[in-house]
């Protein structure tokens, strides 16, 4: 774990962004109003996306240090409609297919294996679909990506 800390962003892509940063520096909470696709109404397009990125610097992480981020939100989805969330850190990335019929929060987690880069460029791809001639709905958000770095890294022993 080192001194690894986490500072302010440097790029975000949307404006529906708040970021807490820990006073020290080595715990983040980002919250999302709006970060969700959804497919409702008959007749509508049956394929919506929807992207979200933002990078965070990262000092003192010692090469292959792994950090635990946990995506959380919300999916409801009928049957014969899907949802599917891609999480990407830097090279890294974990996709999850939601069944058809859910109705529940989730919290998804991607251990990141600190590699070279100076920061976490962290990207968030939402993806709604059903067949064109179906009327059912899906609606998938993302409600928060956090970690604490002190918190989710084993003990030293002595």
């Amino acid at each position: 774990m080192g001194d690894s800390t986490f500072g302010g962003p440097t790029f975000n892509s949307d404006v529906e962004f708040d970021i807490s940063i820990s006073d020290d520096k080595k715990a983040f909470t980002a919250t999302f109003s709006g970060l969700g696709v959804s497919l409702d109404a008959p007749g509508s397009a049956p394929i919506v996306t929807r992207l979200f990125s933002f990078a965070l610097p990262l000092s003192g992480a010692d090469l292959g240090l792994e950090i635990p981020l946990f995506v959380s939100g919300f999916i409801l989805s009928q049957e014969g409609a899907n949802g599917h969330l891609l999480f990407s850190v830097n090279n890294q990335s974990m996709v999850v297919d939601f069944p058809p019929n859910s109705d529940n929060d989730y919290v998804q987690q991607l251990n990141y294996k600190v590699g070279n880069a100076s920061e976490l460029r962290i990207s968030i791809f939402l993806l709604a679909d059903r067949d064109s001639k179906s009327s059912a709905a899906v609606s998938l958000d993302v409600l928060a990506i956090d970690t604490d770095i002190a918190k989710h890294q084993p003990k030293a022993t002595v």
